[in-house]
C-alpha cells in the first residue's frame, strides 16, 4: 500500500520492473501492468508501459505504520475470537 493510493512501477535497473498498490482493485490492473511488464522488458522499451516506471520509491514510517497495523488486527482477533 502506498500513502498516496496511486499504483507504482519501479524499474529496477535494465531487466527488472515491480508493480505495486492496487488496493483492492488488483486482478485487472494486475493483468494489465504484468503483460505490458513483460512485453516492455522482452522488446526493451518502457513506451508501451501504462504508466511511466519511477526509479526508486519509499513509504515514511513504514515500521511504525506496520506496528499500528498489527496491534489492530492482534487486538480485533483477541476481542472477537472467542465469540466465533
Amino acid at each position: 500500500m502506498t500513502s498516496d493510493d496511486i499504483p507504482k512501477i519501479v524499474r529496477f535497473g535494465e531487466n527488472a520492473l515491480a508493480c505495486f498498490s492496487y488496493f483492492g482493485r488488483g486482478i485487472c490492473p494486475g493483468t494489465i501492468f504484468g503483460t505490458h511488464s513483460a512485453k516492455a522488458l522482452l522488446a526493451g522499451n518502457m513506451d508501451a508501459m501504462p504508466m511511466a516506471p519511477i526509479q526508486r520509491y519509499s513509504e515514511r514510517f513504514n515500521t511504525a505504520k506496520a506496528a499500528y497495523y498489527e496491534f489492530g488486527a492482534t487486538l480485533t482477533h483477541a476481542v472477537t475470537a472467542p465469540f466465533v
